[in-house]
């Protein structure tokens, strides 16, 4: 607090010691008035000298901020950049079509009616190409349409600053109509297929279990398995889920209020929610371990702590393992034993981004897992769970909406709350599937409603038919290449390499050879969805047709698990373990879990699409030794055969990084020339700069790119691919 200047001493108040008051009675005498003016000016001068201080910025910053100063900014809605861009797309369509039909002066919004939101519309649907001159997948649905004009007016209420008139939002009800009716849309909607705990209990499972979909690290089967656990237990968006932080989770060893043995209770704030018109109050969910559990397939401690191990984030530096968790207690007089994180990894995303480095694959120390790349992981699994809905990130949500909506525990404030919605409005209209899930006959009837084979009726785990085709076969796949299509492009193709001389050098034939893969990719996939499509309708025909014939079925299917890694199997069978008959037991069945996946973040699957190779896949399962008993004397041929073959068939970088399956490591390639394409696609296509490098085998450093590749000449015998050679 800034002081008063002291006053000089006078005659008159020498003596006085008191305050302003004596007994209550205030002394107001004409000193303490002078007093009082002395005081008053003194402070009006600090003021002055005070406030005349450059803290900051001079007068001048603030008064040019002011005049500059642009409300617009802050008056228009404020959406998330994933809305923006999407505004910012129709609007760019918006300006296309008037400029293709050459009327410039009806891109001004002013002059917006219904006779030009009909022919923007209409021209909108009528696009067969992009950006680019890429080729659209076109519009299907009529709701889609009604997506576009959502998007459309927030992109006049941007431009013009206010909201379209009633009366013509009313008329375009009807103008969509005629539309979507002209353009052949299908008035279905998408199906908002939910992932109940029966059907999320056969995905984990899958995910645990399978070989057929491959990861290319580890550590991302463990981050897929805690999302499907999070996102079934607190029905969050999955950007929310994906964002956590290591900061917004708080780890406590919890006392029993019952008297049992101590549990780890685990507390997820959930920060990145959706916003709209600012931030939204900061939610956490508490889960609080389950004892003797059926099963650890739903244990998001198992595979929360299993990374927190990992990553060694406990600010207890000797609390590294779940053996040393399980020896805390709690001290007489708490209630808990709150387990801190480092505060250094308070901004590291739980899940994490896979990279590719020199040896194959390391997780990123801080780039957060994208949406992009858990979308097609849950979709896969679905397809080898063999549901014949389409399962995605929301299909949790959707559940889990559902069961806090029926749960009579959960009041509709509190089920708001976990959505994040403002009203219960929102849920019934955007959320709650349209499958009535309800025995509508037995209470028409007023007789008891056969409630568990309702549950069963509406899961996604009624369709499973592992039979379901997934993917082309070879021949189906070669197949397009008789498409009209196709053969026009591969006959100009073959006509210019006819005509020219190299011609594969020049800039046409490149681009004509990307437009053949494009169209071979766009058939192929018109083809798979053809073949599912008509294997929907047909089979279950042939299925009834044989049975009344007296032919026996026969699936011929693989198991999705019949070949696992050693690792692999470690962490299926101590996650599928039963629960134990005493508290130690069942201790050391958590604490043996928590190891494993602490193991298997460790573990690189190599990649989940696999490359053909001499017409074999490098992920299948090879013939080797080291799927019998002696690995050592195989994995010791592939040394001696790197260091001692003139041109050897086995990448030396591979045989020595230790993470890899050893299936992998010693891969042999048909030829030494295969071998030279996999080490410049895999090895040397993903050098940076400033990337340290070395040779595991030889225990040496590498200086550089240029280093590598004569070290890999020299000693290995392994050469450089042409386009690579330059360098050296």
């Amino acid at each position: 607090m800034r002081r008063r200047s002291p006053l000089k001493s006078s005659s008159n108040d020498s003596d006085y010691t008191g305050s302003d008051t004596d007994n209550g009675v205030e002394l107001g005498t004409d000193l303490t008035g002078v007093n009082e003016v002395a005081n008053n000016n003194n402070e009006n001068d600090e003021d002055e000298v005070w406030l005349s201080i450059d803290k900051d910025h001079p007068p001048e910053h603030y008064l040019q901020q002011l005049e500059m100063f642009d409300e617009r900014e802050y008056t228009k809605q404020d959406y998330k950049d994933s809305s923006t861009r999407l505004i910012d797309r129709m609007e760019n369509e918006w300006t296309r079509c008037w400029k293709y039909l050459k009327k410039d002066r009806y891109c001004a919004y002013e002059t917006v009616s219904v006779a030009t939101l009909y022919t923007f519309f209409d021209w909108l649907l009528s696009q067969r190409q992009g950006k680019g001159g890429r080729k659209r997948r076109g519009t299907k649905l009529a709701s889609s349409l009604g997506t576009y004009w959502k998007v459309f007016r927030l992109v006049y209420e941007r431009a013009a600053g206010v909201k379209l008139d009633g009366k013509m939002n009313r008329s375009m009800h009807k103008v969509l109509r005629k539309l979507a009716k002209k353009h052949g849309l299908k008035k279905i909607g998408r199906d908002k297929a939910c992932m109940y705990v029966e059907d999320l209990a056969r995905v984990l499972q899958t995910n645990l279990v399978t070989t057929e979909k491959r990861y290319p690290h580890g550590r991302y089967r463990i981050q897929a398995q805690l999302y499907l656990q999070l996102g079934g237990f607190t029905a969050n968006r999955p950007q929310a889920v994906l964002s956590l932080c290591y900061r917004h989770i708080q780890v406590t060893l919890l006392r029993d209020p019952k008297g049992g043995p101590h549990r780890v209770l685990l507390e997820f704030t959930m920060e990145f929610t959706k916003e709209f018109l600012g931030i939204k109050d900061l939610i956490t969910f508490p889960l609080p371990e389950v004892m003797y559990d059926e099963t650890l397939l739903f244990s998001p401690h198992v595979f929360l702590l299993g990374l927190l191990f990992c990553d060694r984030a406990f600010a207890a530096s000797n609390l590294t393992s779940p053996e040393e968790l399980s020896r805390l207690t709690i001290p007489p007089g708490r209630n808990e034993l709150p387990l801190r994180l480092n505060r250094m990894l308070d901004n590291v995303p739980v899940f994490r981004k896979a990279v590719r480095n020199l040896h194959g694959w390391d997780m990123s120390p801080n780039e957060p897992l994208p949406y992009s790349t858990l979308l097609p992981w849950i979709r896969t699994l679905g397809e080898v769970t063999g549901f014949a809905q389409v399962t995605r990130p929301y299909s949790l949500r959707y559940a889990g909406g559902k069961a806090f909506n029926e749960n009579g525990n959960v009041s509709e404030a509190m089920q708001n709350l976990i959505m994040g919605h403002a009203s219960i409005t929102t849920f019934l209209k955007h959320y709650l599937s349209r499958r009535i899930t309800v025995d509508t006959q037995a209470v028409v009837r007023g007789i008891q409603p056969q409630a568990a084979l309702m549950r069963a009726a509406c899961t996604m785990s009624r369709s499973i038919d592992r039979r379901r085709p997934r993917q082309l076969t070879q021949e189906q796949s070669v197949s397009v290449d008789d498409d009209p299509s196709v053969r026009y492009l591969l006959n100009q193709r073959e006509q210019l390499k006819r005509t020219v001389l190299n011609a594969t050098k020049l800039p046409k034939y490149k681009a004509l050879a990307s437009k053949i893969s494009q169209e071979r990719q766009r058939r192929r996939h018109a083809l798979l969805k053809d073949i599912k499509e008509r294997w929907e309708f047909e089979q279950p025909v042939r299925d009834v047709e044989q049975q009344l014939a007296g032919l026996e079925t026969k699936d011929n299917l693989e198991l999705i698990h019949n070949v696992m890694l050693p690792a692999q199997g470690e962490l299926a069978d101590s996650v599928l373990s039963k629960p134990g008959t005493t508290i130690e037991e069942e201790i050391d069945r958590r604490d043996r879990a928590i190891c494993a996946v602490t193991l298997y973040c460790g573990v690189k699957e190599g990649g989940m699409n696999p490359i053909q190779i001499g017409g074999r896949s490098r992920n299948a399962t090879l013939p080797v030794k080291s799927q019998l008993n002696d690995e050592e004397e195989a994995l010791e041929a592939a040394k001696v055969s790197v260091f001692k073959e003139k041109r050897p068939k086995v990448c030396f970088l591979c045989l020595g990084n230790e993470g890899l399956p050893l299936v992998q490591r010693i891969y042999p390639f048909g030829t030494p020339g295969d071998l030279s394409k996999h080490f410049g696609r895999k090895h040397l296509q993903h050098i940076n700069d400033g990337m340290g490098l070395s040779c595991n085998l030889c225990k040496v450093h590498l200086s550089d790119k240029m280093h590598l590749q004569r070290h890999a000449y020299d000693v290995h015998g392994t050469v450089s691919p042409r386009r690579f050679q330059g360098c050296w």
